[in-house]
């Protein structure tokens, strides 16, 4: 795939730099070793960059530039893999956390909710209006719900499952509150910690027992991938080096010649 120049400031300041036909010079090397549902712009950014940086004056440097950004790509992935585990398991644990832990009065609305539903097919047409009010007598337990579970039973429910699924539901409008950072949703979770003798970090010390040998195999992945980009950057220095040594050189050598040519002039006799 010929990489693609980010139009964004950066991207501007690459192009300006000259490198994009470089840049996708690096294509010759086989397409980017991207996985399913990674970002094919920021890889090619990423590429741009690089060449903007290194300069490459040969095929050779576009080797090692290929090798470079193959490792820089797989040395990300790897954090985002960590990140994502962690995260994930965070999330889908405080959900879990949350739903057990919030009470009736939080739910009643998506409790008064979902009986407004199922109480739509069973009172009379002529009593709609009354539908919201019913649900939520039943909702906040203002009426005696034996009556209620005897409709509940013909859709195999009853109050407490009903409860149940909106806490769950509840629990998930919550966490994404959190990940917001919204006041009222970061208060609450922060009363339920506190209720439960614990803080969001030793929550997650806890939810992450069992996941530490993933994270160590990940984390010993990740330091594979940063030794190996360093060496493939090294190497470039390395070469880079070896280049101006004997460039250098090249360039004393022709003075010495040109030098040597003026005294054998001025050495001539001059011709009479």
């Amino acid at each position: 795939m010929v990489a693609r120049m980010s139009t964004n400031s950066k991207g501007t300041e690459v192009a300006a730099a000259g490198v994009s036909g470089q840049a996708q010079r690096l294509s010759l090397f086989g397409p980017p070793l991207l996985l399913e549902g990674e970002d094919s712009a920021a890889y090619d950014e990423l590429v741009g960059r690089i060449c903007a940086a290194v300069r490459p004056a040969d095929v050779i440097d576009e080797i090692f530039i290929a090798d470079l950004v193959a490792l820089q790509w797989e040395f990300l992935r790897w954090r985002r893999l960590k990140w994502s585990l962690i995260r994930a398991r965070g999330l889908a644990a405080l959900e879990s956390f949350l739903a057990g832990r919030l009470d009736d009065d939080l739910c009643s609305e998506l409790v008064a909710d979902r009986l407004t539903e199922i109480l739509r097919d069973h009172v009379p047409q002529e009593y709609p209006d009354s539908l919201p009010t019913t649900a939520r007598m039943y909702a906040r337990n203002e009426v005696d719900k034996n009556n209620i579970n005897e409709v509940l039973a013909c859709f195999n429910l009853n109050m407490d499952r009903i409860r149940c699924d909106a806490r769950a539901r509840k629990a998930e409008e919550l966490v994404r509150d959190y990940q917001r950072r919204e006041p009222d949703a970061v208060k609450l979770t922060d009363e339920l910690f506190a209720s439960a003798g614990m803080s969001m970090d030793t929550f997650m010390t806890k939810v992450l027992g069992d996941k530490i040998d993933d994270i160590e195999r990940i984390d010993r992945l990740t330091a594979i991938a940063e030794t190996r980009r360093n060496a493939a950057q090294r190497e470039i220095d390395r070469r880079r080096a070896v280049l101006s040594k004997t460039l250098r050189r090249s360039v004393h050598e022709i003075e010495d010649d040109d030098f040597a040519d003026g005294e054998l002039v001025r050495e001539l006799p001059a011709a009479e």
